[in-house]
């Protein structure tokens, strides 16, 4: 019961609320406003719409016939006025003749005021011309002044000129040239040599003879030509091998590795002379009267500049007259420096010594000697430096000949000791010294830059 009186409640109020919502619309809507719009003439007016929702008014229901404004019609321009203007040239106005016109008066004097009239400007006058000097006044001689004669004795066998008898005077111009006056200064100072007595052309005496002072003349050869030796190669077209041997103090006197052992050699030797020796000249000419080359070895101290290693050479060179060349020393040599070593080869090759240098890298030293045009060599081996035996420096010759072979000539070091001179005599004896040309140090130099 309850729940069927909860719903009819229900029920009840949704209708109650739903009646009251449609009333309360239907009492609030406004009237429609009555609009009173006249149609324009071309058309006629649309019919307003049964529904109740007003039409929004457009721009044409806004323009009404009675605010329109009226505009007049613009009329076109006319020129029609302006046939009527005047388009002629305008008259000249006409002025009086000046007759009735006459002059001002003049003012009279008493007013303060006079009147002046510009002058005409004349032109400046013109300078007179100077006066030309008379042409006999002049006497300006072009020939420079000559300068007195010279006393001329009576019996000098010249006649004396008489002065013309027209009295023509050589006077020397005012204003003399100085080239002139140079001249006639000079000229003056020789004047007392031609101021001497001069005898007759017959018994004049012969002029006196200047001093000539001998001087000996320049060398013919270079040293390397003028002090190489003359032996003569057997067989030039053998390739070439040079020993040389070091001479630092030996005996030369002895029957070993005196100077009697060294006449027996079957070939020629060089050597080189330590130019420190005290007798290093007296070496030098020994070795030269048997006919034999001498170089001078030269050995330059650790840290030497270019200007030391001229001192050097030249000293060196001295030490040991009618050397071929330089050997370089087995000690600090002269290639520990690039500087030096060139001065030594220009020092060298300007002097027409050769060089023979030590094995050192790629031997550029020697390469550029060659370059220049400076007979250089290389030493390819140095084969009793330890002291080796007679059989050991018999087998380093018998690589230099195969060498010798293959590069055209090579050079060989050694020194003068008894172990070496026998290993040297017993080599050259045997068949294989035969397939070179044993030759002097300066022939091979020579054959470097193709002499």
């Amino acid at each position: 019961m309850a729940r069927g009186f909860l719903s009819g409640a229900v029920t009840g109020a949704v209708i109650g609320l739903g009646a009251v919502g449609l009333a309360s619309v239907v009492a609030d809507k406004a009237p429609a406003p009555d609009m009173d719009v006249n149609a324009p003439v071309a058309g006629g007016a649309p019919q307003a719409s049964s529904t109740d929702s007003p039409q929004p008014a457009g721009d044409a229901d806004l323009a009404t016939e009675a605010g329109a404004p009226k505009v007049t019609k613009p009329e076109a321009d006319d020129v029609a006025s302006l046939a009527d203007a005047d388009t002629l040239a305008p008259v000249r106005p006409e002025t009086g003749g000046t007759s009735g016109l006459e002059a001002p008066a003049t003012p009279d004097a008493e007013s303060g005021v006079q009147v002046q009239t510009d002058a005409p400007v004349l032109p400046s006058p013109q300078a007179s011309l100077p006066a030309q000097p008379d042409a006999d006044e002049l006497s300006i001689s072009t020939e420079p002044a000559q300068p007195p004669a010279p006393d001329v004795a009576a019996d000098s066998g010249f006649e004396t000129a008489e002065p013309d008898a027209q009295g023509e005077s050589a006077e020397a111009p005012e204003a003399a040239d100085p080239a002139s006056t140079e001249t006639t200064e000079t000229e003056t100072e020789t004047a007392p040599l031609m101021e001497q007595r001069v005898g007759s052309l017959v018994d004049r005496d012969a002029p006196a003879q200047a001093e000539v002072t001998p001087v000996d003349p320049p060398l013919a050869q270079k040293p390397i030509d003028a002090y190489a030796s003359d032996f003569d190669v057997v067989d030039p077209s053998k390739p070439m091998m040079s020993i040389i041997l070091i001479d630092s103090g030996a005996d030369l006197s002895g029957d070993t590795v005196g100077l009697a052992a060294l006449r027996s050699f079957p070939y020629p030797l060089s050597f080189a002379i330590d130019a420190n020796l005290p007798d290093a000249a007296e070496r030098a000419a020994a070795y030269r009267a048997e006919g034999l080359e001498v170089l001078a070895m030269v050995d330059l101290p650790a840290g030497a500049t270019p200007t030391d290693a001229e001192v050097s050479i030249a000293a060196a060179l001295n030490a040991v007259p009618e050397a071929i060349g330089v050997l370089e020393g087995t000690g600090a040599g002269f290639q520990a420096d690039r500087a030096v070593s060139d001065q030594v080869v220009s020092i060298l090759g300007s002097g027409g010594y050769g060089i023979v240098m030590q094995s050192k890298g790629l031997n550029t030293a020697q390469k550029l000697a060659l370059r220049e045009g400076v007979p250089a060599a290389t030493v390819f081996r140095d084969f009793d430096s330890a002291d080796q035996t007679p059989t050991v420096i018999r087998r380093f010759l018998d690589q230099a000949a195969f060498r010798a072979g293959q590069e055209g000539g090579v050079v060989m070091l050694g020194r003068v000791r008894p172990d070496t001179i026998s290993a040297l005599l017993l080599w050259g004896l045997q068949d294989r010294a035969e397939r070179v040309a044993l030759s002097p140090v300066s022939r091979l130099l020579k054959a470097q830059v193709g002499e």
